[in-house]
């Protein structure tokens, strides 16, 4: 947010195929989801309707704490990229934060982070950090806010799952 307005990332080729998933918190598709939808499409941006919200948040918290975590830890993703033994660990505890989960990972693709050989998924992850996409993404943002919501994040990750 700047005030009112939203900004989004630049375009490109994954922003492109991957839209943003917008949900009602009990899954139903309401008239209140189609009129937010068509507003983010209207205004450019890729979005669509995720029937099954809660489980996309948690598999993106799986993924995304880890990451944050060890991004901020070694001062940046072209750093953490630098580092084969960040990223297995990263790795590590990605894979531990999916199993841990009640549901199946949504979308199902993050699956294949439990399933694919390490040496290979260290390799993609080792390329996909020094990319623009990562570059540019907010995982460079090293504010106190962001370490907090990353920090809180986990805790909550960690959490029983009748205590979140």
């Amino acid at each position: 947010m700047d005030g009112d307005v939203v900004r989004y990332r630049k375009t490109n080729f994954l922003t492109r195929r991957v839209a943003m998933p917008i949900g009602e918190p009990d899954g139903r598709a309401t008239p209140r989801l189609e009129r937010i939808v068509a507003a983010f499409r209207t205004a450019g941006i890729n979005a669509r309707a995720e029937p099954q919200m809660d489980a996309w948040l948690r598999t993106h918290a799986a993924f995304e704490v880890p990451l944050g975590q060890a991004v901020h830890a070694a001062g940046g993703p072209v750093a953490l990229s630098d580092d084969p033994a960040a990223v297995r660990g990263m790795l590590r505890l990605m894979r531990r934060n999916l199993a841990a989960m009640e549901t199946p990972p949504v979308p199902r693709a993050f699956a294949a982070l439990r399933a694919l050989p390490q040496k290979l998924l260290v390799a993609v992850l080792r390329r996909f950090l020094k990319s623009p996409t990562a570059v540019d993404s907010g995982l460079s943002d090293r504010s106190p806010s962001t370490s907090a919501e990353l920090e809180r994040l986990a805790e909550q990750l960690s959490a029983p799952a009748g205590a979140r």
